[in-house]
């Protein structure tokens, strides 16, 4: 896959979104994905330098920027640039969707947000851009295809702070960078001669805290001052090394530090490079995390890796990622962390090879690789890859909703498959029942029950199915043309009038049942009768009358009694797509399609409007004709609020 990805920012390369961005793009990379990347400086080429990949990633530089106008490029000018270069790429990946998000999304995007930090930690940044964290990015990180929280306390504040639909948010970990660390061409003497890794006194376990050194929220100085109230010869035997480069109001950190009675045991490294690591870590007999918010924790995975023991807080995702294997504290609490460190110090040789034992088994759930091939997952199924053997199946996304780019013919093939593939699924795997897949036939009376937009309202219920289902057609002229308007063009109205004749010959040749919940009795069995299919398995026609707001299992357990591979469901919307999204987990059927008055057009009951209407987009005008009674509010309602849903999505304006 041709992958676009921002690495803004890269914070100078001594960040944990820096860490992030070049461990996802070595994944990417060694998977065999050709990479474009976007960044601000110098520094992330230095580092691909050092590597081979079947691809070698192209690095486009962006002008360094002040923050603010660098968020704005990011914003608006960034969307405009990749949109006059789409054809280029097949999706984009955004490595820190907390700090930089983009207006509108021309690509299938990836977004990937570390931590909300700025809702728990007050003062944390300046106010505009605590403002900008608060107000602006949300509003439009929120329109990303697909979202990342790299924990699942991320994800609670994604859902609590963003308002983000929880089934929005993919939660994929962080890896460990264990073995990562190169050399080029350094020895132990070299290393041993770096000053800031000489100051560690080798013959004492250190206690290690690795982090930028920022105030208040990294938590340097409770630290500091919880070392400070241990015991004399417990401070003396393990000296406090505290690593990262100075930050937002680091000299706080450094005058805490010379206040301390044990200054003379307390050292700052500054930032150690990554080929300098390896003797820090020799020189480290244990580990402390005392920050008072992470969106994940990537260093206490490390040390869990290099066989320290560990304390760390236990809030956030700390708590998360610390698991059973590290001694927790309240992170807010001098006492707590004394207390956790006296803890940790005071335990036997037994209890701290049990301790790193379970650190040992605990870190195999962290992989970069795996994290990469879920990124790509995620790409795959913004682009609309279906599966069959990863196929692509091009989708037009209208309000949100997947609407095949397919003709008729491949329409009902697709739908033909899905109900095969109940009785034979694909790669191999054991055919089960309990799961029908969901077909929908769009058209502007679905979006006008179900998508919101001001002043308009919606049913956000019925909103999830169609954004879900396995199958969406365009069954109306309207949803053409505005797919041709975006620039994302689906050949042709595919109608459930014209699929289901189609639908129950392909049946009758390949030997499949079809079952039908709803409509009139007798117009269904005239349907059947004038399409003239002697050889089609009829497994049931049920006219029950469906009331959604009651529980009525014996509908379906009439279906699963019947196991039917397609079952048309003849309620109109939106009362059969509810009901189809409600029971689809239940049902023992292959795959279940909403018909509405579909066998009445085709038992002649209800005459269909001529050819030249339908396919100029006027059927509507001959359905008022046919009913205006009943009809004409209706109609009317919908065509203004897709009017106005559809001018707003020409204005990349819906979310």
């Amino acid at each position: 896959m041709r992958i676009l990805v921002s690495c803004i920012p890269y914070d100078g390369g001594k960040s944990g979104i820096s860490v992030y961005a070049r461990e996802t793009v070595r994944e990417l990379a060694a998977q065999g994905h050709e990479l474009t990347l976007l960044c601000e400086d110098g520094l992330l080429e230095e580092w691909l330098r050092r590597f081979r990949f079947p691809h070698t990633p192209r690095v486009v530089r962006l002008r360094r920027l002040p923050a603010t106008l660098c968020m704005l490029r990011h914003l608006f000018a960034l969307p405009l640039w990749i949109r006059r270069r789409r054809r280029e790429f097949d999706a984009f990946a955004i490595c820190a969707a907390n700090r930089r998000a983009c207006a509108w999304y021309p690509l299938p995007t990836a977004a990937t947000v570390h931590d909300l930090a700025n809702f728990h930690i007050r003062g944390k940044y300046s106010r505009l851009r605590m403002f900008y964290l608060a107000h602006v990015l949300p509003r439009y990180a929120k329109r990303a295809h697909r979202l990342v929280a790299v924990s699942e306390a991320t994800k609670s504040d994604m859902v609590k702070f963003w308002r983000c639909p929880p089934e929005r948010v993919a939660v994929l970990y962080n890896g460990l960078s264990e073995g990562r660390d190169e050399r080029d061409g350094r020895d132990e003497k070299d290393i041993a001669s770096i000053p800031s890794i000489a100051n560690i006194p080798s013959s004492r376990a250190a206690i290690l805290y690795i982090s930028r050194i920022e105030h208040p929220g990294k938590n340097h100085v409770r630290l500091i001052e919880a070392y400070s109230r241990l015991p004399e010869s417990l401070a003396k035997a393990h000296p406090l090394v505290i690593a990262g480069a100075d930050w937002k109001d680091a000299h706080v950190v450094h005058e805490a530090a010379d206040r301390s009675p044990y200054a003379n045991l307390i050292r700052f490294t500054g930032y150690v490079a990554d080929e300098d690591m390896p003797r820090l870590w020799e020189e480290a007999g244990f580990y402390v995390f005392p920050s008072l918010f992470e969106g994940f924790g990537l260093s206490l995975v490390e040390a869990m890796a290099k066989g320290k023991p560990c304390a760390s807080s236990d809030n956030g995702s700390l708590g998360e990622i610390a698991g059973d294997v590290a001694v927790t504290f309240d992170p807010g609490s001098v006492d707590s962390i004394a207390g956790a460190l006296k803890r940790l110090l005071g335990e036997s040789e037994e209890e701290r090879k049990a301790r790193v034992a379970r650190g040992l088994e605990w870190i195999k759930r962290f992989s970069w690789e795996d994290h990469a091939k879920g990124i790509v997952k995620l790409l795959e199924e913004a682009r609309g890859r279906g599966a069959q053997g990863g196929k692509r199946e091009d989708v037009a996304r209208l309000f949100g909703i997947p609407v095949a780019r397919v003709g008729e013919a491949e329409a009902v093939d697709r739908i033909v498959r899905m109900a095969q593939e109940r009785r034979s699924p694909p790669d191999g795997r054991q055919a089960c029942g309990g799961k029908a897949r969901f077909v929908a036939t769009l058209n502007v009376d679905f979006v006008a029950n179900a998508v919101r937009g001001w002043p308009f309202g919606g049913d956000d219920e019925l909103w999830g199915y169609l954004k879900n289902a396995d199958f969406v057609t365009a069954d109306g002229m309207p949803i053409v043309l505005l797919s041709r308007l975006l620039g994302q063009k689906i050949p042709e109205r595919v109608t459930g009038a014209d699929m289901v004749p189609a639908i129950c010959r392909r049946c009758a040749g390949e030997g499949l049942s079809v079952y039908v919940l709803g409509g009139d009795r007798e117009a269904v069995e005239e349907a059947f009768r004038k399409m003239d299919l002697a050889s089609l398995r009829i497994a049931g026609i049920d006219p029950a009358f469906v009331k959604l707001g009651e529980d009525q299992p014996e509908i379906v357990e009439r279906i699963n009694a019947a196991k039917p591979d397609v079952l048309f469901v003849a309620l109109g919307n939106p009362k059969q797509e509810l009901w189809m999204g409600r029971n689809a987990a239940k049902l023992d059927a292959g795959v279940m399609i909403g018909v509405g008055g579909t066998f009445n057009f085709i038992a002649g009951r209800v005459k269909r409007a001529p050819r030249w209407m339908q396919k100029s987009g006027l059927e509507w005008i001959y359905r008022i004709i046919q009913e205006p009674g009943r009809l004409w509010r209706r109609y009317a309602y919908g065509l203004v609020k897709f009017s106005w849903l559809s001018f707003r999505s020409l204005l990349k304006g819906y979310r």
